[in-house]
């Protein structure tokens, strides 16, 4: 396992924690008023799937513009009369597809996370989609580079794999109050 994957997996636990432990999920609701229910996390997924939606357009519409024919997935940029639009075409076409790929990784976290913090699940979703539209924005200029403009949603998916974390620890009947512990 690469270390990126276990740093990653401690930063979402510790976000997780301190989620739980300064009980978000009953700040958002005493701000927004909102219950805690599935109804936020419902209309971000429903958010996600026309961000999916308006992406595969782009592609399409990327296809007519700079020509690539179906069912070619990227352009072949060493033997394209025009490489630098056969890279723009990629770059919008990579941006989609990223955007699927991680989908299943998305709704899993939206799902478990949503079980006990379903107001924390949402907002961070929305943090989420938020990133996933920068990324794509900044991927489709055709400078890769630019696709980093969405990392912020990097937070969001962090909450989601944290209280996700604690959520099936916690149906496992694991005390995961560590932090109120430390503390008293």
């Amino acid at each position: 396992m690469s270390l990126m994957i276990v740093a990653f997996t401690a930063i979402s636990i510790a976000f997780g924690f301190a989620i739980d432990f300064f009980d978000v999920e009953k700040l958002l609701r005493t701000v927004t008023g909102l219950e805690s229910n599935y109804g936020l996390i419902g209309l971000v997924m429903l958010f996600n799937i026309y961000i999916l939606m308006y992406l595969g357009m782009n592609v399409g519409r990327a296809r007519k513009k700079y020509g690539v024919e179906y069912p070619t997935m990227y352009a072949d940029v060493n033997h394209s009369k025009n490489r630098k639009n056969a890279n723009i075409f990629n770059c919008v076409q990579r941006s989609h597809q990223n955007s699927l790929e991680q989908q299943a990784t998305f709704l899993t976290v939206c799902a478990l996370s949503a079980q006990k913090y379903p107001l924390v699940a949402g907002v961070a979703a929305f943090v989420v989609c938020l990133g996933r539209l920068a990324y794509a924005a900044g991927y489709s200029t055709g400078d890769p580079s630019k696709r980093y403009r969405g990392a912020f949603g990097y937070f969001g998916l962090l909450t989601l794999l944290g209280c996700s974390w604690i959520v099936c620890l916690e149906q496992l009947g694991l005390d995961v109050n560590v932090i109120s512990k430390f503390i008293k």
